[in-house]
């Protein structure tokens, strides 16, 4: 862990010095990568397994919003070049399934281009054991990749009362808007991803503790429902805790706000986009009520309704387009923020973004709704 400042920027500053002589290419980084991931890679025995349940929770609509400030910039100054897709993932190659939801783009990106630590740090209490795998963070964001496992005695079921803290401050580092999708392949182990918006406000911690729980489905216990059916009974561990540092890389990267400051019609009513927030691991867009116009509660609340943002369309020097999913919104009093998926990382010379133009009306053609989509370009 690094707890001195000076020390701290120190590492930070050689790390982009070493970025920038080496020139850090695509391919160098995708063949350092794998180098560093292939040294244990888990081998499956030849027999099928069948995906047997995923969960997902992912925050949408929160009643009190909040808007982030920081600091202009970009991430370093290398040309924009896109990336080809890690062929194998190392050691992180049982995460690949976690990149099929909406943080594919994000995830692809990060991997492809370095962006990555791993941590391999386990922690055990009783017949559970928690490992994190690696860890992604930026100003904005922190995404941690992890194995949760119990004996064969018990059935592995979830990952529960997940929360992150600074180690040294015991601050919470939760912004209000946190996610997680887990799957398994097998009745004993759990493959998660846990995502935490932070304020970057505050300083990036040098070191982070992630506290939970974890539970289990007893076999062949429970109570049979009205109905003859056999309820699961849950057991649940006592309260895990697991702390290690952050690279200081992940300092590096400072969010780029671009001012988009566009007013156009949308379902009857005016709608300000103001500005879009780019960072590594996330890209929001924020929305302003019509500027310096009184708008009553009902008003507020159709215009939540008519603002439906479907995707970002990114698009690098040489053509290639990327898709950014919506993954989460707010509202405040003046407005809406979206977050999609990122990936800046690789670069992009354009974004687009794509919204329902007309909102209020009900299509039996995808063609035709797709015909009615609104664009707005970004940058």
């Amino acid at each position: 862990m690094t707890t001195n400042p000076e020390e701290k920027a120190l590492l930070a500053d050689a790390y982009q010095v070493k970025r920038e002589n080496q020139q850090w290419n695509p391919a160098d980084t995708t063949a350092a990568i794998q180098r560093g991931l292939a040294k244990a890679r888990t081998k499956r025995s030849g027999r099928t397994f069948r995906i047997k349940w995923i969960t997902a929770v992912l925050v949408t609509v929160l009643a009190a919003g909040w808007f982030l400030i920081g600091p202009l910039g970009s991430y370093g100054q290398e040309q924009a070049t896109y990336t080809e897709p890690v062929t194998h993932w190392g050691v992180l190659e049982p995460f690949r399934e976690l990149a099929t939801d909406v943080e594919k783009t994000t995830i692809t990106s990060a991997i492809n281009n370095g962006y990555v630590q791993l941590v391999d740090q386990t922690v055990t209490s009783g017949i559970y054991a928690f490992t994190v795998n690696a860890v992604m963070a930026d100003e904005n964001r922190i995404t941690v990749l992890y194995t949760a496992k119990t004996d064969a005695s018990q059935e592995m079921y979830s990952t529960v009362n997940m929360k992150m803290t600074d180690a040294l401050t015991g601050d919470l580092l939760d912004n209000g808007s946190s996610g997680g999708v887990y799957f398994s392949k097998d009745k004993h182990i759990v493959y998660g991803r846990s995502t935490i918006d932070r304020n970057r406000n505050k300083p990036l911690p040098d070191q982070v503790n992630l506290q939970f729980q974890l539970s289990s489905v007893v076999p062949d216990v429970g109570d049979y429902t009205d109905k003859g059916e056999k309820e699961r009974k849950y057991q649940f561990s006592k309260k895990m805790n697991v702390s290690f540092p952050l690279d200081p890389k992940f300092s590096i990267p400072k969010t780029e706000v671009i001012n988009v400051n566009r007013t156009f019609t949308l379902g009857g009513y005016e709608v300000f986009l103001s500005e879009v927030e780019v960072s590594p691991l996330v890209t929001r867009v924020k929305f302003v009520h019509a500027p310096d116009q009184e708008i009553d509660y009902k008003t507020k609340l159709s215009l939540n309704e008519i603002v439906r943002p479907i995707e970002i369309i990114s698009t690098s020097r040489n053509g290639k387009q990327t898709k950014l999913s919506m993954v989460g919104g707010s509202g405040s009093e003046d407005g809406m923020m979206y977050s999609f998926s990122s990936n800046l990382l690789d670069h992009p010379e354009s974004m687009v973004l794509k919204l329902s133009g007309k909102p209020d009306k009900v299509y039996d053609d995808l063609q035709e709704a797709k015909n009615d989509e609104l664009e707005i370009k970004i940058k």
